[in-house]
């Protein structure tokens, strides 16, 4: 299927809701399990941050098939998935009704977590995925191999990045990268490597 690699950044409403929808789709993450609403929420901050970067890939069609995405301030956009307030607290009042265990993660998540610092000229690999239709195809590394450029690029020196353990395909495709393991670590009901590479 062709497709073109647009960065993030210019993607309008409706190419931010089908990202939205794909990460939903195959991201199984406590944000994808928070609903569309925060999961939309989350790539509108990322698309109006010009120190995320971010690429996308379109099919002619317009369909969502890939993404990679990341940022040296990833705390920040999180927490712009609470303004306003007013709102937030409604989706966690929402959420607290429809999905109780869910709202129980979030918070032993928050209070668990190990909050992992990026330094001073890294950045985070926050979320790449690809579509089911698209897997085996070599658009993941694709993604990874644009994503790593644009870093270097903008001047970062390392790229880091989280994985939950059993994600296999995913731990051996940031291995084949030369991504290297650096620790492993709990964050709520999570088990995840940190990985880490230093870009030349």
């Amino acid at each position: 299927m062709d497709y073109e690699l647009i960065a993030l950044s210019r993607l309008d409403d409706e190419g931010v809701r089908r990202l939205a929808e794909l990460h939903r789709s195959v991201m199984h993450t406590l944000l994808s399990d928070l609903g569309l609403p925060l999961v939309l929420r989350y790539y509108q901050a990322a698309r109006a941050e010009p120190s995320v970067i971010g690429i996308c890939a379109v099919s002619n069609t317009g369909d969502m098939l890939g993404w990679a995405m990341g940022s040296p301030y990833p705390d920040m956009i999180n927490s712009r998935l609470r303004r306003p307030l007013t709102w937030f607290a409604f989706q966690m009042i929402r959420l607290g009704f429809t999905h109780p265990l869910v709202l129980w993660q979030l918070i032993t998540s928050v209070l668990s977590s190990s909050a992992q610092s990026v330094s001073r000229g890294s950045i985070e690999l926050t979320y790449i995925g690809v579509a089911p239709s698209q897997r085996g195809k070599g658009l993941g590394s694709k993604l990874l191999d644009v994503f790593l450029e644009a870093s270097r690029m903008a001047a970062h020196r390392t790229v880091l990045l989280s994985v939950e353990k059993e994600n296999a395909p995913a731990i051996a495709l940031y291995k084949k990268t030369g991504f290297k393991i650096i620790k492993t670590f709990s964050e709520g009901r999570y088990q995840r490597h940190r990985m880490e590479l230093i870009l030349e």
